[in-house]
């Protein structure tokens, strides 16, 4: 979370500026629907663009920055203020522990093309550092004395006939050559003492404490070491949450400089309805609702740095506030259903932090009850894979019990994982996992009647599909009880008899449903009443789909490859 308490160096006349911050509160909320052009045009036409822009909260502006082409960029750096410039430079130059000198590259070209003499004021004083190990890296210095002669190899440049420079990468002899040159112009003593200084540098200890540095200011913003930021995993009870207090106390606490710079583009990349979405939309209160952008940036950056994903990507950057904010969102509509009234209490009288571990550890109990039935389960102890309950069964099991548990969402494209966000999502995998244990308890009291042939290997793709249709299917036809596959003529005597009741296609096979989920109820008598009932709902939806699956299929179409729920053997 952000530090609330900590102030922050404010722009110089920028505070109370409430028409500045409006405008830019403006462009920030439809930063994610114009084009890159249409909001850069809106920040120069402003009357003051420079303070518009430095008035921004560094999260945003870097935000800003991540839209815009290569000369868009450009424009915004020359009108941001410096700190906002290190915010940048924190998120982009480093790869882990390390600088990357491609990314320290591009981005020190692009500020010496934004304002050489700013980038050369910071270089010789709270950027020395970087100076210091970019330049050590990347050129290699030699001092002539006066009274020898020297024949220097090709490459070597002088500026003052003293320090002889060759750049080693050609790529960045223009950056450089253009640094040191404006390095010159502004304080030549400076650039002498830069140059004969780096002959005593060590890179690994001034790395090293970059990096501490680099740490330091951005865990003000969130980014706190790894092992620290592991804490926003740490799940909190429901009860741990307070329905309703001294919703004032948490505003008070707050540094009045710290809200006005209160980011606004996390929250702004939240989209679609939902229960947090229309409590926020309703906040009448703006110290509550610039105390819920700041604690919102906060959160976010603390979830990107315990998952240890790159902060200088914007789609990375999204999902992690989408998964902020969908582990709020189900923590609310868990508590309070459709009621914002309730939503707006439980928002103003905890953290979000609080909200985020409440909503994530109810993800995480159904993932613990599902890797406690793993442990025991049968399809497991027969070496068979998630892909044994089908590709949407399959595909949620696995994402449910993935390092962090994650929701398959089947209506997004191809599917896609993400964090929880709904309630009903979670009813929804839960649903699943019981009907998957069910099913599991089943076919493990099947196979202990009809042992699997594993000596021969289990077929690729085998699933529950083809275990329960066809060992029923044999049933059906009065051949011998076992998962052992039908020859394709049987396979063809069956459907005759299941679409005895049908002219045409589809072929309902409507009389056989209850024969179907009767079989296999018998099965698991004596059961708990509550898990019958779950396993009665789930062969009734396995045999809708059994029908779906064959309801157009002429009998000469039927095909051994094709055929997902029954085993067809390979003619002899």
């Amino acid at each position: 979370m952000g530090k609330l308490k900590k102030k922050t160096k404010a722009v110089p006349g920028a505070r109370g500026n409430k028409a500045i911050q409006a405008y830019a509160g403006s462009i920030l909320k439809d930063l994610h629907a114009l084009p890159e052009k249409v909001v850069l045009n809106s920040i120069l036409e402003h009357p003051a663009p420079r303070q518009l822009i430095q008035r921004l909260p560094s999260e945003d502006f870097f935000w800003l920055i991540k839209r815009m082409d290569e000369e868009g960029t450009l424009q915004l750096l020359r009108l941001a203020s410096v700190e906002q410039w290190q915010y940048v430079l924190d998120l982009e130059l480093w790869q882990k522990d390390r600088l990357d000198m491609e990314e320290t590259s591009l981005w020190l070209g692009r500020l010496q093309s934004a304002d050489p003499g700013r980038l050369t004021g910071w270089l010789f004083t709270d950027g020395q550092a970087l100076a210091y190990d970019y330049l050590f890296r990347n050129i290699q210095v030699e001092i002539r004395d006066e009274d020898e002669v020297y024949d220097f190899d090709e490459g070597f440049i002088t500026l003052d006939g003293l320090f002889y420079i060759k750049v080693a990468d050609p790529d960045r002899m223009e950056t450089i050559e253009a640094m040191l040159r404006t390095m010159a112009d502004a304080d030549f003593l400076k650039y002498q003492s830069l140059l004969s200084g780096l002959a005593g540098v060590v890179t690994a200890e001034l790395e090293e404490d970059m990096y501490r540095m680099k740490n330091i200011r951005l865990a003000e913003h969130g980014f706190l070491p790894r092992e620290e930021a592991l804490l926003v995993y740490a799940p909190l009870q429901p009860d741990a949450l307070k329905p309703d207090g001294d919703p004032g106390r948490m505003i008070r606490d707050v540094d009045e400089d710290v809200l006005d710079m209160a980011p606004y583009s996390p929250l702004v990349f939240v989209e679609g309805r939902s229960l947090l979405t229309k409590t926020l939309s309703r906040l009448p209160d703006s110290r509550f609702t610039d105390r819920v952008r700041l604690e919102f940036a906060g959160l976010c950056n603390q979830v990107l740095s315990a998952d240890g994903f790159p902060t200088d990507d914007i789609d990375v950057l999204k999902r992690a506030c989408r998964k902020s904010a969908g582990y709020m969102n189900l923590i609310l509509e868990k508590l309070c259903g459709e009621d914002v009234t309730a939503a707006e209490a439980l928002l103003k009288n905890n953290p979000l932090m609080s909200l985020f571990r409440t909503g994530f550890g109810l993800a995480l109990k159904l993932k613990w009850e599902a890797e406690r039935w793993l442990k025991e389960s049968w399809f497991r102890q027969k070496g068979l894979g998630f892909d044994f309950w089908g590709e949407d069964w399959g595909y949620t099991l696995s994402a449910l019990t993935a390092n962090r548990p994650l929701y398959y969402d089947m209506q997004e494209g191809d599917g896609v994982y993400r964090g929880f966000e709904h309630d009903s999502e979670l009813t929804e995998v839960s649903g699943i996992l019981h009907r998957v244990m069910g099913l599991d308890a089943l076919l493990a009291r099947l196979a202990a009647e009809h042992p699997l042939d594993q000596a021969a290997g289990l077929p690729p793709g085998l699933t529950f599909h083809s275990l329960l249709f066809t060992l029923w299917a044999r049933r059906i036809l009065n051949l011998s009880s076992s998962f052992e596959g039908i020859s394709l003529n049987e396979a063809k005597d069956l459907f005759r008899f299941l679409r005895s009741g049908d002219d045409r296609p589809p072929y309902q096979m409507a009389a056989y449903e209850d024969v179907f989920v009767n079989d296999f109820l018998a099965a698991a008598s004596g059961w708990d009443p509550e898990v019958a009932i779950t396993l009665k709902d789930t062969l009734t939806l396995i045999w809708g789909g059994f029908c779906r699956e064959y309801e157009q299929v002429p009998l000469n179409a039927l095909d051994r490859r094709f055929s997902p729920y029954i085993a067809i053997r390979p003619s002899r």
